[in-house]
This record gives C-alpha cells, structure tokens and sequence, in this order.
C-alpha cells in the first residue's frame, strides 16, 4: 500500500469522444462475480443459482444477456 498513491487529475466521462467499434467485444470477457454463497442469508447454495424469474436464475440471466450480446452485435464475447 506504500506504493499506491491518488491519480492526479480524472478525466470526465462526458469529456470522452469513442467511436463505437463492436468487433472490440471478440476481445472482451465477461467475468461475472456473485458474492458468496448465501449461507448467511440462510442458503443451502450458490446464490447465482437463485431462481429470479420464470424458471431462470442470475446465472442464467447473465449468459442469456451474453448470448444476446453475441447476437445483436455479431461477436464472439466470451463468458466466465
């Protein structure tokens, strides 16, 4: 931590001109982090695998956003 010291001057995201380029996404991983395992909300398991919404879990909302991904913009956008 001694070596860590405050960026001097952030640059405002509204400052910021992109050209959007979609085929950066076959260069992108999604890496999806849920937390613990819930036991100290009472859980028996993961709570990525908590149904949310007709049938489906977080787990599963996050890979179909992937695959929708994929879809709308023709790329190969990895999971983990």
């Amino acid at each position: 931590e001694d070596s860590i010291s405050p960026v001097p001057e952030l640059v405002h995201a509204d400052g910021i001109t992109v050209e959007p380029n979609a085929t950066l996404l076959a260069e992108t991983v999604v890496l999806k982090l849920n937390g613990g395992l819930g036991t100290g909300m009472g859980l028996d398991k993961a709570k990525s695998l908590l149904e949310v919404k007709n049938g489906d879990t977080f787990l599963d909302l996050t890979a179909k956003q992937v695959m929708c991904m994929r879809k709308e913009f023709g790329q190969n956008v990895k999971f983990m």
